[in-house]
This record gives C-alpha cells, sequence and structure tokens, in this order.
C-alpha cells in the first residue's frame, strides 16, 4: 500500500507530538521524584537535628543534678525541670518520624527507657543530697548508674544518626542517578525528534520535486493535444477536398453519360470504371465513417484531456495550498523545537542549580555537625568551670569563717596586752603590738570583704524596676561629708530606669561613686560625669573622673578579687569593690568594662539589660 505525502506528514507530526509528551512526561516524573527525595533528605536531616536536642536535654539533667549536689543552690535544678517536661514528648516526636522504621523505632523506645532511668537517677540524686548531704549524694553518684544508662543513650543516638546518615547518603545518590537518567533520555529523545525534522525536510522536498515533474508532464501533454489538433484539422481539410473530388467525379459522370452514345466503347469501360468507382465509393464512405468516428473519439479524448487539465490545476492548486499550510506547520515546527532547547537549557541550568544547592546543604550539614561538636565541648567546659567556681566559693566561705575565730583571738589579746602590759615592754615592743592589731583588723576587713564577694554569688534577685537618677542623687548625698571642704563638679545626666534587685545596683553605684571621689582626690577641682546610652537593646551606664587613672595594659585584671593598680600607700582599699561591682553586674546578665589612661582619670562603664520585671529569680 502506498503512502502518500499527506499521511507522511500526519505520521510525522505524530512522532514529534508523542517525543514532547514523552519529554513533558519525563519531566514531570522527575521533578516528581526530585521532590520526593529532597522531602526523605529534609526527614533525615529532622531525625539528626531532634535526636541531637534530645541528647542536650539529657546532658541538661545531669549537669543540674550535679550542680546541685556540689552546691546546694537550687537554682541549679531549673534546667533539669525544664528538660523533665519536654524530653519525653520530643522523644516522641522522634519516634513519629521514624514510624516506618521498625529498627529505629525500638532504638527510640531504649532512649526513652534509659532516659526514664537517668532522670529517676538524678532525682534520687537530689533527694539524697537535699535529706542525707554532700557525701551521700557523692557515694550514690559513685554507683555510675546515671554514667551508665547515659553511655547507653549516646550508643543508641549514634546507631540512629549512622543510619540516617547512611539513608540520607542513599537518597542523594537517588537523585543524581535520577538526574541523569533524565539527561540520558532528554538527549535521546531531542535527537529522535531532529532526525524526524529531518526526514520531514527529506519527504517535503521529494514531494516538491514529483510536483515540479508533474507540472512538466503537463506542459507536454498541452503540446501533445495543440499537435493533436492541428492534425484533426489537416483531415478535415482533406476531408473537404474528397468531397470536392467527389463532386467533380458526379460531373464527369454525367459528361461520361452524354458521351455514352457516342463512344460505346468508350461506355463499356466506363461501366467498369463507373464499378472501380462504386467500391472506390463505398471504401470512402467507409473511410469517412471511420474518420468521423475518429473525429468524435478525438473530441472526447479533447474532452477528457480538458477535464484532466482542469483537474490537475485544481491538484496544483491544493499542492500549493498543502505546501503553504506545510511550509506554516515547519516553521510552527521550528518555534516549538526552539521553546524545547530553551526548555532544556532551563532544565540543565535548574539541574546545575539543584546540583549546587544539595552540595550546599551537604556543607552546611557539615558545619552544623562541627557547630555541634564545638557547643557541646563549650558547654562541658563551661559546666566544668562553673563547678570549679562553686566549689572556690564554697571553699572561700568556709575558709573566711575558719579564719575569724583565731583573728578575734590575735587581735583581743594582743589589745589585753598594750592594755595590762604596755609598761613592761620597750617602744619597739609596743610598735610591734600594734601593728599586729593593725594587722589583724585589716585581715578581718579582708575577711568581710571575701565573705561579702561570696555572698554575692549565692543571694537570690529581686528584680525590680529602679529610678536610676533617684538613686545616684541618694548615693552622692551618702558621700557629702567625704565631698566636704573639697571643690567637686558633679555632671548628672538623663539616666533612664533599669531592671534589677535594687540592693545590689545599689553597691554598685556606691563603689563606683566612691572610687571616683577617692581617686579624684588629689586633684585641686574633681570632675565625675555620670551617664548613659542606649547600646544593642542594652543600658549602658558610665561614671567618668579626672583622677589618677591607669594603666590600660593592666585592664584585665581590674575586676578580680584583691586586684589594685595602686599602692595601698596612695590610695586606701582592700582590691574587692570592683570585683563585687563585676560579679553583681554579670548575675544580672551585663558586663563591666573601663577606660582610663594615666593621670587624665578614668571610666567605668557597665550594662544591664533591657528586660521586663521578673518578680523573683534565680542567677540568669
Amino acid at each position: 500500500m502506498k503512502i502518500n505525502i499527506r499521511q507522511k506528514l500526519l505520521m510525522f507530526a505524530f512522532i514529534i507530538i508523542a517525543g514532547n509528551v514523552l519529554i513533558g512526561y519525563g519531566v514531570y516524573n522527575t521533578n516528581k521524584k526530585l521532590i520526593e527525595s529532597e522531602q526523605l533528605v529534609q526527614h533525615a536531616e529532622s531525625v539528626i537535628y531532634k535526636l541531637g536536642y534530645i541528647l542536650s536535654l539529657g546532658k541538661d539533667i545531669e549537669s543540674a543534678s550535679r550542680g546541685y549536689v556540689i552546691t546546694n543552690d537550687s537554682s541549679f535544678l531549673n534546667p533539669l525541670f525544664t528538660a523533665e517536661k519536654i524530653v519525653f514528648s520530643n522523644i516522641e516526636q522522634l519516634r513519629q518520624l521514624i514510624h516506618d522504621n521498625t529498627i529505629q523505632i525500638q532504638r527510640v523506645d531504649s532512649i526513652r527507657f534509659y532516659m526514664q532511668k537517668r532522670l529517676d537517677f538524678s532525682l534520687r540524686q537530689i533527694e539524697i543530697r537535699s535529706n542525707q548531704g554532700l557525701t551521700a549524694a557523692i557515694e550514690y553518684a559513685s554507683t555510675n548508674y546515671g554514667k551508665i544508662s547515659f553511655d547507653h543513650l549516646r550508643r543508641i543516638s549514634t546507631d540512629i544518626e549512622k543510619d540516617e546518615a547512611l539513608l540520607l547518603n542513599q537518597r542523594k545518590h537517588s537523585n543524581q542517578q535520577i538526574v541523569s537518567a533524565f539527561n540520558w533520555i532528554s538527549g535521546i529523545m531531542y535527537f529522535l525528534i531532529t532526525v524526524t525534522t529531518v526526514l520531514l525536510f527529506i519527504v517535503t522536498g521529494k514531494n516538491l520535486l514529483q510536483t515540479k515533474k508533474k507540472e512538466i508532464r503537463a506542459g507536454e501533454l498541452i503540446i501533445a493535444n495543440k499537435e493533436l489538433a492541428f492534425q484533426n484539422k489537416e483531415k478535415e481539410d482533406r476531408a473537404k477536398e474528397l468531397i470536392i473530388a467527389n463532386e467533380e467525379l458526379a460531373y464527369q459522370n454525367k459528361e461520361k453519360e452524354n458521351r455514352a452514345a457516342e463512344l460505346i466503347i468508350a461506355n463499356e469501360e466506363l461501366v467498369f470504371q463507373n464499378q472501380e468507382k462504386e467500391n472506390r465509393a463505398k471504401e470512402l464512405i467507409i473511410a469517412n465513417e471511420e474518420l468521423a468516428y475518429q473525429n468524435k473519439e478525438k473530441e472526447n479524448r479533447a474532452a477528457e484531456l480538458i477535464l484532466a487539465n482542469e483537474e490537475l490545476v485544481f491538484q496544483n492548486e491544493e499542492k500549493e495550498n498543502r505546501a503553504e499550510e506545510l511550509i506554516v506547520a515547519y516553521k510552527e515546527l521550528i518555534f516549538q523545537n526552539q521553546e524545547k532547547e530553551k526548555r532544556a537549557e532551563e532544565l540543565i541550568i535548574a539541574d546545575k542549580e539543584l546540583a549546587f544547592q544539595n552540595e550546599e546543604k551537604g556543607k552546611r550539614a557539615a558545619e552544623l555537625v562541627i557547630v555541634n561538636k564545638e557547643l557541646v565541648f563549650q558547654n562541658e567546659e563551661k559546666e566544668k568551670q562553673e563547678a570549679a567556681n562553686k566549689e572556690l566559693e564554697a571553699f572561700s566561705y568556709s575558709v573566711s569563717h575558719d579564719l575569724r575565730a583565731p583573728l578575734r583571738h590575735i587581735g583581743g589579746f594582743v589589745d589585753l596586752l598594750i592594755k595590762n602590759n604596755s609598761k613592761q615592754l620597750d617602744e619597739k615592743g609596743i610598735r610591734y603590738l600594734k601593728i599586729i592589731s593593725e594587722s589583724s583588723h585589716e585581715m578581718g576587713n579582708l575577711i568581710d570583704a571575701l565573705l561579702t564577694f561570696s555572698r554575692l554569688s549565692r543571694t537570690e534577685l529581686l528584680k525590680i524596676r529602679i529610678n536610676s537618677k533617684n538613686m545616684v542623687t541618694q548615693v552622692l548625698k551618702s558621700f557629702s561629708e567625704e565631698m566636704a571642704g573639697r571643690d567637686v563638679e558633679i555632671k548628672l545626666s538623663e539616666l533612664p530606669d533599669a531592671i534589677g534587685d535594687e540592693t545590689l545596683i545599689h553597691q554598685v553605684w556606691e563603689n563606683l561613686i566612691s572610687n571616683a571621689l577617692k581617686y579624684s582626690r588629689n586633684k585641686e577641682k574633681a570632675t565625675i560625669a555620670i551617664g548613659s546610652v542606649l547600646m544593642d537593646n542594652k543600658t549602658v551606664f558610665s561614671i567618668r573622673d579626672n583622677g589618677a587613672g591607669f594603666d590600660m595594659k593592666y585592664a584585665d585584671k581590674l575586676f578580680g578579687v584583691f586586684q589594685r593598680m595602686h599602692k595601698a600607700a596612695e590610695f586606701e582599699g582592700i582590691g574587692i569593690g570592683l570585683a563585687n561591682v563585676n560579679r553583681i553586674i554579670v548575675r544580672h546578665g551585663g558586663k563591666c568594662w573601663a577606660e582610663s589612661e594615666v593621670g587624665n582619670g578614668a571610666t567605668f562603664f557597665f550594662s544591664l539589660p533591657n528586660e521586663e520585671v521578673v518578680s523573683r529569680s534565680g542567677q540568669p
């Protein structure tokens, strides 16, 4: 069966449409698989994040119980109670995330079991510390039940994290395979469409050549028709000549009849000739009939030729119309191919962007793991430092109390010796006793200061809104006797309200103003400026004087305990005031620092957060 050009064009159009449908379906299916795979990747990342958060809550429980056991300070239990409220709900959320993995669900159930054991151990340890004391709590902690439970937690968490990391890598590899397969299929389909388009060009060209050949044959047929018409005309002319000859023959017969009488011999010959002529006439009649039949056939053929020519003209017009339609379809096909190329380029760019995003997610995940490890290390170091500070404070408090009785004995007996036995001692002995008495009093002052410093870390904060300007005005009035007889200029700017413990903040202002008055007393005119500024959601207060100042290379020791920037002979003091200021401000969530130049005074700064009033709180 021969296939015409229209059927070929329809077949090629169907192939192109089918290729477009396949490519579109491939794009849709690939994007769907990529979205599903991306959701699975995000699911694995959520499981790893939730697992790390649960471990951090376990560490909060462990560190809070240890802090309470060491210090007997109930403020350490706040993280434990917070973790107790939310840890099991987070474990349930983790279980929901991995509900389709039986092995992981068993591991999460083990985490819940060991987390409960660790929490029960911590609560029991706290109960022993409250009822039986530190020694019993340490003995209970030495059983290592809590450590064993937490080691199981870490091991199970590591197994879950390894499985999730393996799934994460497998899903990322699946993404890459999907993208690679789609690229291959798209390339093959693009090649097939290109081959189909080339074949369409070839078929169209062949059809144009055939149409051209048909036009040439039609021209030859027209020439043949013209030649046939010329031959018919020649035959008609010959028929006319034959009729004239017949008329002439009839005239001659009439003449011969007239001459018959004259020529008898000629009659016989004439009869014979007439018979011959009659035979020829019959043949001529038959020839004329045959000629008429041929003319009729020629006329029929001419009519058929005219119809064929009209049909050929119609076919040529149809072919021209189809050629124009084919040109329009070809231009539309070129436009569609260009659009497909643009879409393919956009898809390639999207694939590259997706690969880049996956790579960035991998980098961010690695950075997040590093940050988490660093955060765990910092938390462990912070816990160790806080425990050491608590132990140091407890030791300082204990030592301060233990030293009070010997100092009172030394001071009391020295005073009795001076009072009752001064006559038995020479002047040098009395001077020695006075030095011992003054040193014991100074040691007592140091112990009092140390006790005050130690109490600052355990005193419960009562935060209220404080009128800063009124408080500073009251502190300045309390130093009116010290400022009497001195030329002191006080520059007090507008100060915003602050949130804090009123007694402790009052002590901060008292220490800082006292230092400003003390270190500027050698100036003929002392100038003290007090101001504030808002910075990063905090209020920064400052107090500046034009006193002795200090060397900034020792600024890191300025807020330490018993650290002095000047000799005792120049300025009195024991070096505990700024340490107290720093501890109070740190407990309020702020910080202290100073700027100075030797001989040109110093400026002390401290910041307080702009927070809402809290009725009662422990350490921030």
